[in-house]
């Protein structure tokens, strides 16, 4: 009895590892939900950001800001997960028979995707001088560290000069633009993968689906 017992908590522990962590058709549940939440952070900063802009049509401080900054910042904690999980984890496997471009392609893609979702939290961060507000705490602007100080200092740069590289590749190129591009890329892929090559691409990262 001890041992059908024993057998039976041993076979749920390798049912339930399989279910979290990926294997060689599908991803895991831990790493499809990191792709979720990550997508649903996304969404947020951009909404949070769009509405406040919209709203606001007069010169000085925008109200509300810090509440996309606190968004945006945060996705470093969930982006730096998922790629450790990535890291410690098989990826599954290309569908069979897809061409080598389209390997390639989704290979750039994730990594352009990565860089970006490191690189928009960070040069937000650079290129404002309020800092990161949560409430109950607050992040120090990097020009106010002594890091940013020791910068600014030897460099002989003044605020703008410093912030200005950093604002422009945010709010300028990065935000409206790339991001975007890169983030319909990676969907239209996806979606054509299930509709018209009918491989399980799509469906291998969906929540409760398991690749056959």
């Amino acid at each position: 009895m001890l041992c059908q017992d024993s057998g039976t908590r041993t076979s749920a522990a390798a049912n339930g590892e399989l279910m979290l962590r990926n294997n060689e058709s599908s991803y895991g549940s831990v790493a499809k939900w990191l792709h979720w939440l990550i997508a649903l952070w996304i969404l947020a900063a951009y909404v949070i950001i769009y509405y406040i802009l919209g709203r606001h049509h007069a010169e000085g401080p925008i109200p509300g800001l810090d509440y996309h900054k606190a968004v945006g910042f945060s996705i470093l904690i969930p982006v730096s997960i998922r790629l450790y999980w990535r890291a410690t984890n098989p990826v599954p496997k290309h569908p069979p028979g897809m061409p080598k471009w389209q390997i390639r392609a989704s290979r750039v893609s994730h990594f352009l995707l990565y860089f970006f979702l490191f690189a928009m939290p960070i040069t937000g961060y650079l290129g404002n001088g309020g800092g990161v507000n949560y409430g109950f705490f607050r992040i120090t602007p990097f020009r106010r560290t002594g890091l940013g100080n020791w910068i600014m200092e030897t460099f002989e740069l003044t605020r703008q000069q410093f912030e200005a590289p950093f604002d422009i590749f945010h709010y300028q190129i990065v935000g409206p633009y790339i991001l975007w591009v890169l983030i319909l890329l990676h969907a239209g892929a996806a979606i054509f993968h299930h509709v018209v090559q009918k491989d399980e691409t799509l469906i291998r990262m969906l929540p409760g689906r398991r690749a056959d």
